[in-house]
């Protein structure tokens, strides 16, 4: 599948399937990089807490900075899916409880489904294929999306009933990891996994349940409230850098045609699209590079392809 760009006073060029892009701008995601990105967003958000505890009347504006950088941790948290580990080291595991699980991830369940999304972006086979939306289909689609997180806390609690009950793993996989119905997990050793890795955000989150009972208002306002809010911007994200187009391969042409990118601005820094994810398009065809450098590498695309390449999504 090839398309061919005509740029004024120039002759065709060709897309090819792959670009080849230079190796200096291919740069990967470290543990040690995202840790810090991560220990970051912690420092922000413990400000924002002093800040509530010394003036309550900042505590509206708090709650949003708070849901911003939980949605940038969440963030951070996919670029540690995307890396060629075989297993969780001391590092990953650590930046699964201080990114993942506060966002309600795990690192295997999160893989599960995501992973699945990129290797068939756009393709009916896609677990994050959707049809399109207008109007109030659009809003509608949003509001339901808004619940995502609270149903990721969910997730916790059933996936360590099925990580102890093997006949609840095939509707855990199909309800919560977005597995085919038709043919069920494609794999039922990783859905095991799935389901035991859940025991930490079950601690977390019932160590959570705990300062609530202790501190009510404090967590509510520092984490209840601002996740709810972070799941509203994620919920923006997940329509956002999608399209509704379908995908015929794996092709550039076909990534051109299905991603998005969205939240460039400072709106989009600030709790929209944080941590340049939504350089989006470029992330779909090199998954692997650091979201530190995707903004190096979307310059690089538009440039070689400036009539094919995309333009940023708004609703």
């Amino acid at each position: 599948m090839s398309v061919s760009l005509q740029a004024p006073g120039t002759a065709p060029v060709s897309l090819p399937p792959r670009a080849a892009v230079p190796r200096t701008l291919l740069v990967r995601a470290t543990v040690p990089s995202l840790l810090r990105l991560t220990a970051v967003e912690w420092a922000w958000m413990g400000a924002c807490w002093l800040a509530m505890a010394r003036w309550p009347v900042v505590a509206p504006l708090a709650v949003l900075v708070i849901a911003g950088r939980l949605h940038a941790l969440g963030v951070i948290f996919h670029d540690a899916v995307h890396l060629s580990a075989p297993r969780k080291g001391a590092g990953l595991r650590l930046l699964e409880v201080l990114a993942g699980y506060p966002v309600a991830s795990t690192w295997e369940s999160t893989r599960y489904h995501h992973l699945r999304h990129h290797q068939d972006a756009g393709l009916p086979s896609d677990p994050y294929r959707r049809r399109p939306l207008h109007g109030w289909r659009l809003a509608r689609a949003w509001l339901l999306l808004v619940g995502v997180v609270p149903y990721w806390v969910l997730r916790g609690l059933v996936g360590l009933l099925a990580w102890a009950v093997p006949a609840l793993r095939v509707p855990y996989a199909r309800v919560f990891l977005q597995a085919p119905a038709a043919t069920g997990p494609a794999d039922p050793e990783e859905v095991r996994a799935c389901a035991r890795s859940e025991a930490g955000q079950v601690l977390f989150h019932l160590g959570v349940l705990a300062l609530a009972w202790r501190w009510p208002q404090a967590v509510a306002w520092g984490y209840g409230l601002p996740l709810l809010v972070a799941s509203g911007f994620n919920a923006y994200r997940l329509l956002a850098e999608h399209t509704a187009e379908e995908a015929r391969g794996r092709t550039l042409e076909d990534v051109l045609a299905v991603t998005a990118d969205h939240g460039l601005g400072w709106l989009g820094r600030l709790g929209l699209a944080p941590r340049n994810v939504g350089c989006h398009v470029v992330h779909h065809l090199h998954p692997q590079v650091s979201l530190e450098h995707l903004p190096r590498l979307r310059a690089w695309y538009l440039e070689r392809f400036p009539t094919h390449y995309p333009p940023p999504r708004r609703f």
